[in-house]
Parts: structure tokens; sequence; C-alpha cells
């Protein structure tokens, strides 16, 4: 089992979307201790896909937005690690906000970084992957806008970041059949918004992961036992209700188009 660990922004921000610096170290400190790497989501597809060895204690960082916080606060704890992660980019919201369309108003407005920033993370070792142009709900778009998010956004990260983007994260973790056979058209695998481990058994293009919230470091040493597994099944049930009463995303207004 690998477990796949979802951040947006590292900031001392009142949020379950957001882990604060100081939390952040804890969890880095706590798999250091522990003995886990960090590896690619594209080495876990070759793991699924060809039998690819992994070291034992694998793991991948994934962040996704890319939000400036990950460059100051989160790089320099992981690069003195030997830690990489994967970052998911908005690309045409680089070097600006997390104001885009449909965004809660209830998230705070927080920067995102720069190409100039994440080209610097792609020469230190970080996988780039694809997030859409402007994080929509996909399957609330026409065929044509959803296609030009999807591809669009990979190659603009490959034209910015001189790396391939093969993987790819659906915002809010919103999909639907046309999604998944774009997705799979144009991508070598995506990430999921499905609480679990990965595993042999795993979808390639619907990769479980476990948000950094719920990821206190007391927990980081049981990574690897049934238990963990169980809360992180208890975890999805409870997020599948929640999101039958209330939606992560507001409708893309109109004019937005």
């Amino acid at each position: 089992m690998i477990p796949i660990i979802t951040y947006h922004a590292v900031e001392d921000v009142s949020s379950p979307v957001f882990v604060a610096p100081a939390v952040f170290q804890a969890q880095m400190a706590a798999l250091a201790d522990r003995g886990w790497q960090t590896v690619t989501l594209t080495a876990i597809l070759d793991w699924l896909r060809n039998g690819t060895p992994l070291p034992r204690k694998s793991i991948a960082l994934t962040f996704d937005d890319a939000y400036e916080s990950v460059y100051a606060a989160a790089w320099p704890v992981m690069a003195a690690r030997g830690f990489t992660g994967t970052l998911f980019l908005i690309t045409d919201y680089m070097g600006r906000s997390n104001r885009w369309p449909g965004q809660m108003a209830s998230v705070p407005e927080l920067p995102l970084m720069s190409w100039a920033q994440a080209r610097e993370l792609a020469v230190a070792g970080w996988e780039m992957g694809a997030h859409t142009n402007t994080h929509p709900a996909l399957p609330l778009l026409p065929p044509d806008e959803m296609a030009q998010e999807i591809v669009d956004s990979q190659t603009a990260v490959r034209q910015q970041t001189g790396q391939s983007a093969r993987i790819f994260a659906q915002p809010y973790g919103a999909t639907n059949p046309a999604v998944e056979a774009l997705a799979r058209r144009h991508f070598d695998g995506a990430a999921s918004v499905r609480m679990g481990l990965a595993d042999a058994a795993s979808d390639p293009f619907a990769l479980p992961r476990v948000d950094a919230y719920y990821l206190h470091p007391r927990l980081i040493p049981h990574l690897e036992r049934p238990l963990f597994r169980r809360y992180l099944q208890l975890r999805q049930r409870l997020r599948q209700v929640r999101r039958l009463v209330k939606s992560d995303w507001v409708a893309k207004p109109a004019d937005a188009h």
C-alpha cells in the first residue's frame, strides 16, 4: 500500500483545506523519522502497470493548485529531508490568486506561485501535473470547453516547465464518463479525491489519496497498519454524506464562460 497525500496551501489559516506550517514541519519530520521515501505519481503508475519496484516505504506528496506557500514554506522543509512532490497547476491562474470562478467565498484569498517558481521546483526534481486552466467543475461544462480546459492546461505545463505533464487531477474531484475519457486519452493517470491508499488493484485514473488535514503527525507511525485504512474508509463515507448536503463548489457564473 502506498499513501498519496493531498496538500493545498501551507498557511496559518483556519480551514480544513490548508495545513499550518508547524503541522507540515511535524508531518515531514515524522515521515523522515519513520524512513518514508517520496516517489512521483508516474513511478507509482509504472509500479501498477509494469511491476517496476519501488522503495518499501514509498509515499507521494501532492499539492493541488500550486499555492505560493508550497514554494516558500513547504519546499525548504521537504528539500532538507530529500523529499520532492507532485504539483498540480491551474495554468491560467499562475502568478495570480485562488479567486477562480466557482471558488467558495469561505476560502480565504491566497496567492499562487509564478511560472518561474514552478520551473524551479521542476528543476529540483518535482513532478508537474495538470489541473485545468481555470479550476472549473468539469462535468458542468459543454464538451468543447471541457476538452479545452483539460488539453490546454497540459500543453501550458509542458511549454512552461519542460515536463510532459502526464498526470491529471480533476478540480474538486468532479468527474463523469466524458471527463474520464478525456483523461485517459491525454494522460497516463489521474489523482482522485477518494480517500484511501494506493495498492496493486488501484485504477491508474482514480488514484486514491489522503487529505493532509487528516494526517495528524501522531498517525504517521500507523500508516502501514490495517486500522489506518479503516480510518480512511470511515472518513470517505462521512465525506460522501457531507457532499450530499453541500457541494465543494458554486456554479460558474454564466458570464464567466
